[in-house]
């Protein structure tokens, strides 16, 4: 049975390694959280101090390098894109596993991963990020991707 067979018929599919997973920005809005602070706390130091005044309404262009698709965000998540995540120590393996993914998914425009791709970036096991993502808790607003 399909994903989008299973959801028509109600069925829950378990997530596995090969699942992908992606930050639901609307989980966020959901659960009555503050993306805008939490988003903050990953930028660099250098954009910390030049997005303090900024605010979460602006928009800007965002251009994506493979697609060259050009889509409207919000500024600090395109300067998290753009230029925080591409600085040296933006990913450390000291880092818990949870900021880890979370800031694996900034980097890369929140392009659908599976566990087994994060584990190979993130130089973790794909069984563990499974088993924390696919749990009943949600974390950062971090799912599996849901079907189109």
């Amino acid at each position: 049975m399909s994903a989008v067979e299973a959801r028509n018929y109600g069925v829950l599919v378990r997530p596995t390694v090969d699942t992908p997973f992606q930050i639901d920005y609307a989980w966020w809005e959901r659960a009555d959280r503050e993306l805008e602070i939490y988003l903050r706390s990953h930028l660099c130091p250098e954009h910390q101090l030049a997005y303090a005044s900024v605010s979460e309404d602006t928009l800007v262009d965002h251009i994506d390098p493979q697609t060259a698709e050009v889509t409207r965000v919000p500024a600090i998540q395109n300067i998290l894109i753009t230029h925080c995540a591409q600085q040296p120590g933006y990913l450390t393996p000291q880092m818990s596993l949870v900021n880890a993914v979370f800031r694996m998914f900034l980097a890369t425009g929140n392009a659908p991963m599976t566990p087994n791709e994060l584990g190979e970036k993130l130089g973790r096991p794909a069984v563990v990020i499974l088993r924390t993502f696919s749990g009943p808790r949600v974390y950062r607003g971090i799912r599996p991707r849901r079907p189109d």
